[in-house]
């Protein structure tokens, strides 16, 4: 009779043995972790009994940080296994001092030793039995001694022979739990040779089962080979063709991207030295038709950049290539930020900018705040292009509430403009794309817009949709899926006008949206507004009720505007406190404006007319606009406030022209370089508090020549400055080193706040 031997694999066992330990250990430290909490926990109870705070504490505390302490720094280790069980015996020498001896407490140091099984490794016995040893050893022999603030035993006197059969019991129990562990530590190995011997015959019978099918099916195949070998040719070539028709269709897009990339770049330096030269143009001493053309050729530049970022926005999106974040933003400021773009398009064609958002809408949400302001901007713009008379009514609905916070929100876009056949909305979201021609030649625009915003709501989970009554205008619905911001939104304005809560304001605009809006604001604030649609109706209100403490007028109304109907007011009411709301644009003179408390340019901006509220009301007597608390674009001081030396790097002359420019009006002398390797020169040579440092130069780089900076340990701010706008180029100027990112063209605000940004920074480390 023959024996079959099954030989397994000594690396397999020792890997099942690791593996098997490693879930012990797991296992093993969550228990622990249950006792050593309870341990510390009973060290506070003791304490009542003998107010021993200060050992169950201090004690117990530094045990615990021992152990915790050993098992982070050393986390692949067992030494902490070691640790723990001094730790236990530690605990029970703690209790029997904190219960002045109670012997019962000696029970803990074999509960410890039971728990130290788990872990099945019987040397873990060892520190406990010899720590137990220690303490019974030598606190009994203190306390025979006459100490008397040693608690051992209540015992008047503790004889050896006692002493000796305590711990030979203990020994006894301590070698029991150690044999425990081993066996269980045997048997856990003889299990798993176990194991892998049945896995080993398993896969025996398998291997045989399977030869057997095998030669079945090479039978079988042998059969047919020849009938389907032309067919595995053939499909081979389909697959070739495949893959060289993949490999091409990959081609084609990555020279697509590369291409788009390098048409931005080429086309963003030039555009940086027309607007860069058109804004310093600005900023100085124009006769009136020169200002008009310089405002031609900025408005110009920007309507043939936004153009661009259209058509890079839109070729991203058609690869793939466009990713949403996912961070905190607040609506209310994002809707105000866009109406604050068009407010002087607005006042120049006398058309009303309102929103609303409901009471339900949390106002602070996480999502991509980026991608929402552009699908506004684009909605708006197009309202305001074709919107002659009227107003443009933007709207915030809250649809639903899931209860893990997920939310589904709807803005809607409404205007009073020429509004849209029902047979031509089909081409609204077609890119390149214009509802008729006669449109595309009396507006203009790319047709890229609406295509942009139909894919980035998709992108959103949303859908965007349309109604329109051609000659009464038109109103864009699209939905966006949203997350509840957790942040805690601070609410200090809320907290202020808490102290006016109360007051009655009469409300004076003609516009029935424009009433409604600053209502909706007044009430939330607990004010008492009540609402007028002329100037004729706000005096016969004043005329039955002279208790109003404040007035909000319109400036533009029919037949008695704001300041007319201030005038007449203030020769009755000389002391109600005056805010005029105005279309940005409007030139006012200047005794006029001195009738009011403040003067706010709409779209109005709820944070700034609680601030003017509350100055109404403090009767603070200077006129607040808003034109008045504008700062120069570029202060003369600015160097003087922020020194800094610079270092320009740059090799296109019209640029180094621009950026030199706008330093030397802000006060600041810096150096030139116009290659990487004149940078690393300049560097070697000079300090540095900040570089601008453009990306593709000759000779070497601006990427290449930060690293060689960094490298060097030298530390000055190194802000990119680039035509490169396509995605991870901000990224990856960042990981070579550089602090920040400004794209070209630059605007002079964000070159601006850039280089006060870094000046702090800069200030702070020196």
């Amino acid at each position: 009779m023959t024996k079959n031997i099954y030989y397994y694999s000594l690396p397999d066992e020792q890997k099942h043995k690791d593996t098997f330990s490693q879930e012990v250990k797991k296992r093993s430290d969550r228990i622990i972790n249950y006792f050593l909490i309870s341990f510390f926990l009973i060290g506070l109870l003791l304490a009542f009994y003998f107010d021993t705070w200060a050992i169950a504490i201090g004690v117990g505390g530094l045990s615990l940080v021992a152990y915790y302490t050993t098992k982070r720094l050393l986390p692949q280790s067992d030494l902490y296994q070691y640790v723990l069980s001094t730790v236990l015996a530690i605990f029970m020498a703690q209790y029997i001092y904190q219960m002045h001896g109670l012997f019962e407490m000696h029970f803990f140091a074999f509960i410890g030793s039971a728990i130290l099984i788990t872990y099945q490794n019987w040397k873990l016995q060892i520190p406990i039995m010899i720590i137990v040893l220690l303490h019974h050893a030598l606190f009994s022999y203190l306390q025979n001694s006459g100490y008397t603030e040693i608690y051992f035993s209540r015992l008047p006197y503790y004889e050896l022979s006692t002493f000796i059969i305590h711990m030979l019991l203990a020994a006894v129990i301590f070698l029991i739990c150690g044999l425990w562990a081993y066996q269980l530590k045997k048997y856990r190995e003889q299990q798993i040779r176990q194991v892998i011997r049945i896995q080993q015959m398993q896969e025996d019978a398998r291997l045989s089962e399977e030869r057997k099918r095998n030669e079945e099916a090479l039978n079988r195949t042998n059969r047919e080979l020849m009938q389907t070998n032309w067919e595995l040719k053939r499909a081979y070539r389909n697959a070739e063709n495949a893959r060289l028709e993949a490999e091409q269709a990959n081609q084609a897009n990555e020279a697509k991207t590369i291409f788009l990339a390098m048409m931005s770049h080429e086309i963003r330096t030039p555009m940086n030295g027309v607007l860069g030269m058109g804004a310093l143009l600005a900023e100085t001493s124009l006769t009136t038709q020169q200002r008009e053309f310089t405002n031609t050729i900025i408005n110009s530049g920007e309507n043939l950049l936004s153009l661009l970022n259209d058509i890079l926005d839109f070729s991203k999106i058609e690869s793939g290539n466009m990713e949403l974040e996912l961070e905190d933003f607040d609506i209310q400021i994002c809707i105000e930020d866009v109406l604050d773009i068009f407010s002087s398009r607005a006042a120049q064609k006398k058309l009303e900018l309102v929103y609303k958002i409901d009471k339900n809408v949390p106002l602070q949400i996480a999502g991509d705040g980026l991608r929402l302001r552009q699908v506004l901007t684009n909605l708006v713009s197009n309202a305001l292009k074709f919107t002659a008379t009227g107003e443009i009514f933007v709207r915030v609905q809250l649809l639903q509430q899931m209860e893990n916070g997920s939310l589904q929100l709807s803005f809607s876009v409404r205007d009073t403009g020429i509004g849209i056949a029902d047979n031509k909305k089909d081409r609204l979201f077609k890119a390149f794309s214009q509802v008729d021609s006669s449109t595309t030649r009396k507006y203009g625009g790319s047709g890229l817009g609406l295509a942009i915003s139909e894919k980035l709501v998709k992108l959103m989970g949303g859908q965007i949709e349309v109604s329109s009554t051609p000659g009464k205008g038109s109103t864009f619905t699209f939905t966006i899926q949203a997350q509840a911001s957790n942040k805690v939104i601070s609410n200090q304005l809320q907290d202020d006008m808490a102290s006016i809560a109360g007051k009655r304001v009469l409300v004076v605009d003609d516009n029935y949206a424009n009433r409604t809006f600053l209502q909706s604001l007044l009430d939330n604030w607990k004010l008492l507004p009540v609402l007028a649609h002329s100037g004729e109706e706000a005096l016969q209100l004043l005329e039955k009720d002279q208790e109003f403490e404040l007035i909000l007028t319109d400036m533009q109304m029919p037949h008695m505007d704001g300041i007319q109907l201030t005038r007449r007011m203030k020769h009755l009411y000389e002391d109600i406190p005056v805010i005029l709301l105005s279309s940005v644009g409007n030139k006012h003179d200047k005794n006029a404006l001195e009738m009011f408390s403040s003067v706010l340019s709409k779209p109005i901006k709820r944070h700034l007319l609680g601030k003017h509220i509350l100055k109404a009301f403090k009767q603070q007597d200077s006129l607040t606009s808003e034109e008045e608390q504008r700062h120069d674009l570029l202060p003369p001081d600015f160097a003087v406030r922020y020194p800094m030396n610079i270092l320009v790097a740059e090799d296109n002359v019209m640029n180094q022209q621009v950026i030199t420019e706008v330093l030397n009006q802000l006060g600041y002398e810096p150096y030139l370089a116009d290659t990487g390797l004149a940078v690393i020169d300049h560097i070697s040579k000079n300090h540095f508090d900040m570089i601008l440092m453009d990306i593709q130069m000759p000779e070497m780089g601006g990427l290449e020549a930060t690293r060689v900076i960094r490298s060097l340990d030298k530390h000055p701010v190194i802000i990119a400055l680039t035509a490169n706008t396509m995605e991870g180029d901000k990224d990856e100027c960042l990981q070579a080193g550089m602090n920040d990112y400004l794209s070209k063209p630059l605007k002079l605000e964000e070159l601006v706040r850039m280089l006060e940004k870094w000046a702090h920074h800069i200030a702070t480390q020196v």
